[in-house]
């Protein structure tokens, strides 16, 4: 059958591209006409080059897997769909034919067949764990009871786009010293396995003391060439042993408080932390869940064993008949503006909108960091290396002083 490519403008006026397969034109545009979609330009794609074609990509294609990107792509333009008035079932298939992972488009194809089975969105996608969060599927869900799917569907876009943007700032502001500690550690490589060892063979022809950092090295260099088998066995060890513990519930939770004290990145990450957890919970609220459910599923998508806790501990007291605010005062993992903040929300009755401005506000607070990351990190790099060539520069040179002192008595 015959393959179409096809650019056409859905009930927004917005511009929609795809591929469909149809006997003809006149059936595809029929097929676009139920999808809710005006056709602007369709392309026939009939020649062996192009079957070629399409197979490679195909093939290149094949085992990608479904990345951020691809589900809030899937989320605003399914919101957009869902807002113009196309059935649910209908936008799916839209989309069936729109996206260009292969991977993710089985997984709308078994949804929209859930849907059409007689499910509902929110359990249908709730059965590709893998690719939707707990926290996706209970906004779905919140969003189906509430009757504002399309809004929910525009905050989880939101929501997962502020995530992406922050994962690659940080990238971004790391990359500089990323490169710098690589390099380092080839030097250090290069050092102690062809640099050192002459140094050290000429230093023992002379037999005399050496210095004390000259020492150092050289035992350095001794134990990097010849036992170089069990530093790296150790190090192996060592990641091995920290994943474990971490995959337990006790580990994990001292990993993530350990986290939180890092100098520089600890303050960022729980100031990306409690903007999640205020967008989150607001989010969750204003879609008319219950708080006591809104808090657990909240625990669960703040990504920190440390805050989760406290999440819980709140939950319990909020179900005890406790203000939200007064709650989370009591856990002490809070700083004291969210907590005026929701207090102040709590008492005219805008929950929703201050949690949403204090999410804001951290969201800012990130970007800052993030912004001065590298200038931050350069005074500290800096004093990494002077002081290993200082260090180096000592092992090296002292003995070569000595020796010239010795020569000229």
């Amino acid at each position: 059958m015959p393959v179409y490519s096809y650019r056409a403008r859905n009930r927004n006026g917005e511009l929609v591209t795809g591929r469909l397969e149809a006997p003809d034109v006149s059936t595809l545009e029929e097929s676009l006409d139920r999808m809710g979609l005006i056709p602007i330009k369709v392309t026939s794609h009939r020649t062996g080059l192009d079957i070629s074609l399409s197979g490679i990509e195909r093939f290149l294609k094949l085992g990608r897997r479904i990345t951020d990107q691809d589900l809030i792509l899937f989320s605003r333009q399914l919101a957009t769909l869902f807002a113009a008035g196309v059935p649910l079932t209908k936008a799916l298939s839209a989309l069936e034919h729109q996206m260009e992972n292969p991977e993710f488009v089985k997984v709308i194809r078994g949804v929209r067949e859930d849907i059409e089975g007689g499910g509902n969105f929110a359990s249908a996608i709730g059965r590709h764990s893998q690719v939707f969060p707990e926290l996706y599927v209970s906004m779905i869900e919140a969003g189906e009871a509430g009757g504002i799917l399309d809004i929910v569907l525009d905050r989880l876009a939101y929501m997962l786009e502020k995530n992406a943007e922050n994962r690659a700032k940080v990238k971004s502001a790391t990359l500089y010293p990323k490169i710098v500690i690589g390099a380092i550690i080839i030097a250090v490589v290069i050092l102690m396995n062809f640099v050192v060892p002459k140094f050290a063979k000429l230093y023992a022809s002379f037999k005399v003391p050496l210095p004390l950092p000259t020492r150092i090295l050289i035992a350095l260099s001794n134990a990097f060439v010849n036992y170089w088998y069990l530093l790296a066995g150790g190090i192996v060890g060592v990641i091995l042993l920290v994943r474990f513990y971490i995959s337990t519930e006790r580990g994990r939770y001292h990993w993530d408080r350990l986290m939180l004290k890092v100098p520089i990145f600890g303050p960022l990450r729980l100031k990306a932390i409690l903007s999640r957890f205020a967008r989150v919970l607001g989010s969750l609220y204003r879609s008319g869940l219950p708080m006591l459910q809104s808090l657990d599923i909240v625990s669960r998508a703040v990504e920190n064993r440390v805050i989760s806790m406290a999440v819980k501990m709140i939950e319990d007291d909020v179900r005890a008949g406790k203000d939200l605010s007064e709650s989370m005062e009591k856990t002490h993992a809070f700083p004291p503006m969210v907590i005026q903040m929701v207090n102040v929300g709590e008492e005219t009755g805008n929950l929703d909108d201050m949690l949403e401005k204090v999410a804001q506000y951290y969201d800012q607070e990130v970007d800052s960091t993030i912004r001065n990351l590298t200038t931050i990190l350069e005074p500290i790099l800096l004093t990494i290396i002077f002081g290993m060539v200082l260090f180096l520069a000592l092992a090296i040179f002292l003995p070569m002083w000595d020796l010239l002192t010795i020569i000229r008595r």
